[in-house]
């Protein structure tokens, strides 16, 4: 029987019909095998898969074992070095000499203590206080070349300059005859361009003379003014003395402490010294001369950065700001006087780290010294714990009866009187350790023992000094931030042998790290506006404008600060405040306008501070002052600006009820004489809001009026031929 002959293309023609048909069904069947095989493989894994805490306890157990085996291990052959060669012999090492790390309180052998010098760490101030000042600095006139001055006629022998001598610190009191202002003035001479950097320079005095000097005044003579070189002068042999005039002057005062005591100890211990006294009588080779030796432990000044905050609130880059360039001009037109320091804080002064306040017509103007160098809780507690000390010597130092001496068991003689330590002594003069020999400066020769002090016997300085740093370049409405380095001499400058590195004798000074602590000064506007009616708070007395449209206009008060004043051909020096004493003011206009105002000023050539008097314009008295312009300084800086007011007429709406009915009637009821208030624009944008009561006794503005008004009352008695209105350092 013949074998049956497969027919292979229709049979794959059958199954590739069967899987069009039925292919979905056999693909999920197959994806479910799978799907089956791997989940029944997972669950028998899980089922079949050790414990965990078996596991863990295994792990455990071979770690064990293993740190086991490490502490019984010991080395075998091979662990042992090889054979020795040139290439694995150890480098030979340099002995070390161990005095260096030897403490000094564990040997007594001089040869193992380390005395080598190494440089001591500058530190820096670690708290400080920013003041504003405004003055009028007196300032001698001299020429614009500063070649020649305007002197007075007749002198005195002597005047009171405080602190005459350039470098010398203010506080001294001392005298100045006329060979000293000779000396000064020449110094001022050698710098002919110096008052070309100041702002106002000394463009009043021949401006004021055009002014004024054909006025005649009652009884007041003026006096005969000249105009000399230096060399003239010098040969007038004190029969001519100099004229002053008004510069004026604002200025940011920043006081701050500076941590004194831990200063010296860090030199004691980097200088190798045993004790203050040390410290003070260590010297060194000076920069300029190294025959000559200076202190070791000096001051040198101060380096001053400063930054200014921008219209948008942000602070400008650092910037170095020239104290001495700025300070300069302003201290060598005074000859080099300067204000006397409070004796509270004069134990706390230390050259180098103390600008003076220069010499002003009215000291009173400076910040005082409790609002300023006593703001410091650091440098106030120890004035508070001086004065302690002091009253206690006091008590120790008043004379004493032979009764209160008398010992009945030692009857010899006892001294009565004082013990010569009260407050205010002088401290011991210090004298650098070293001589000048041949071969230059030669430092560590026997120093001599300092007055007052015993043997052994060491100085006990204060635990902080005062710093001091002035900043005349300065405008209203500005916030300044500033920063500080303090800057001392090298105490091993040109010491090279008894230094630890030669590296540690070269430059002759060392500076400390910028300040951290903040000092921060925000200006205010030099005008103010207040909602106030002088005629009413005056009453009978008031002279001034006295009128106005009770209900388009208000009356205000203004004050001012002014730098100058007077017309562009006078520019007359005042460095004060003044008072608009009643001003009316339309809603919608400006606060500040011109007005005649009367403004107390020096005249050099009647020696006091007088009033000029009113001009006619077309024959008609423009009143008893001079024209002033109470408007902002600053071009760039708005003015006050009234908005609205409400009073003092109000007028509101009355509802009553009338008849049987209850009918409302409606009528209009006008209050007169009530409370005032007046909205303002201030330069910053900010609204403010016054009102006639808050205003009328504001402490401030009361004070400022009445310290106004006396100037004023003095300046008038003055030009009538009363006693001076104000005073000159050179004898007048």
């Amino acid at each position: 029987m013949a074998k049956a002959k497969i027919d292979f293309k229709a049979l794959g023609q059958v199954i590739l019909n069967y899987f069009k048909e039925k292919g979905e069904k056999v693909g999920l069947g197959v994806c479910l095998a799978i799907m089956l095989l791997f989940g029944g493989l997972g669950l028998w894994g899980s089922i079949s898969a050790p414990s965990p805490i078996k596991n863990a306890e295994d792990m455990k157990k071979l770690a064990d074992d293993k740190s086991q085996a490490f502490k019984r291990a010991e080395p075998g052959e091979n662990d042992n070095p090889g054979p020795e060669n040139s290439s694995t012999k150890l480098a030979a090492l340099d002995k070390l000499d161990p005095t260096a790390y030897r403490g000094r309180q564990m040997f007594s052998e001089s040869e193992f203590i380390d005395v080598k010098r190494r440089p001591p760490a500058i530190l820096t101030v670690d708290d400080a206080k920013v003041s504003l000042a405004r003055v009028a600095v007196r300032s001698l006139m001299f020429t614009k070349d500063g070649k020649s001055l305007t002197v007075i006629k007749g002198g005195g022998a002597t005047t009171p300059m405080a602190g005459g001598v350039a470098g010398v610190p203010a506080g001294g009191g001392n005298t100045a005859t006329a060979q000293q202002k000779a000396q000064a003035i020449r110094l001022f001479a050698a710098k002919k361009n110096a008052l070309k950097a100041t702002p106002e320079g000394n463009k009043y005095a021949d401006r004021l003379i055009a002014y004024a000097r054909t006025i005649e005044f009652s009884n007041r003579k003026m006096v005969e003014p000249l105009t000399v070189t230096v060399e003239e002068f010098e040969k007038m042999k004190g029969s001519h003395r100099p004229a002053e005039q008004a510069l004026p002057l604002r200025m940011a005062i920043v006081n701050a402490s500076f941590p004194y005591k831990a200063q010296m100890e860090e030199f004691r211990n980097k200088l190798k010294l045993g004790s203050f006294s040390e410290v003070l009588n260590d010297a060194t080779a000076s920069p300029e001369d190294p025959n000559v030796g200076v202190n070791a432990f000096r001051f040198l000044g101060m380096n001053v950065e400063r930054r200014k905050k921008t219209a948008d609130g942000k602070w400008e880059d650092w910037k170095p700001l020239d104290i001495r360039g700025n300070y300069l001009p302003y201290a060598t037109s005074t000859g080099f006087g300067f204000e006397p320091e409070d004796a509270s804080i004069a134990d706390f002064i230390v050259n180098g780290l103390m600008m003076p306040k220069l010499r002003t017509f009215d000291p009173e103007h400076y910040p005082k010294v409790d609002d300023a160098e006593l703001s410091l809780a650091k440098i106030k507690s120890q004035v508070d714990e001086s004065a302690r000390k002091d009253k206690e010597k006091l008590k120790q130092s008043k004379p004493r009866t032979k009764q209160d001496t008398f010992d009945v068991f030692s009857p010899a003689p006892v001294a009565t009187g004082a013990t010569g330590e009260g407050p205010g002594m002088a401290p011991p003069a210090f004298n650098p350790t070293g001589t000048v020999g041949a071969g230059g400066f030669v430092p560590g020769a026997p120093a001599m023992m300092m007055p007052g002090l015993a043997q052994g016997q060491d100085v006990e300085p204060p635990a902080h000094n005062l710093v001091r740093f002035i900043d005349v370049d300065i405008q209203p409405g500005e916030s300044y931030e500033y920063r500080v380095q303090i800057r001392m001499g090298n105490p091993n400058y040109k010491r090279t042998k008894d230094v630890a590195s030669p590296s540690y004798a070269d430059g002759a000074e060392l500076v400390s790290e910028w300040s951290k602590v903040p000092i921060i000064l925000s200006l205010p506007e030099e005008q103010s506006c207040y909602l106030v009616d002088q005629r009413k708070e005056d009453e009978k007395t008031f002279k001034g404008l006295g009128s106005e449209d009770s209900k388009r206009q208000v009356p205000m008060q203004i004050h001012k600060w002014f730098l100058n004043t007077g017309a562009a051909t006078q520019n007359l020096s005042v460095g004060d405040w003044t008072v608009a004493e009643r001003v009316s003011v339309f809603r919608g206009e400006f606060v500040g306008r011109q007005v005649i105002a009367k403004i107390p000023l020096w005249i050099y050539f009647f020696e006091g501070f007088g009033l000029l008097p009113p001009k006619t314009a077309k024959g008609v008295k423009t009143g008893d002052g001079i024209l002033v312009d109470f408007s902002p300084d600053r071009k760039d800086r708005p003015d006050f600006l009234l908005v609205d007011f409400e009073g003092p007429e109000y007028t509101h709406e009355r509802v009553k009820s009338v008849g049987p009915d209850a009918k409302q009637v409606i009528s209009k009821v006008e209050d007169r004489d009530r409370m005032i208030e007046a909205y303002i624009i201030n330069p910053l944008g900010q609204l403010e809001v016054h009102n006639i009561v808050s205003d009328r006794e504001n402490a401030y503005r009361k004070s400022m009026l009445e310290a106004y008004r006396i100037r004023v009352k003095k300046a008038e008695d003055f030009m009538r031929g009363g006693g001076p209105g104000g005073t000159t350092p050179f004898g007048s």
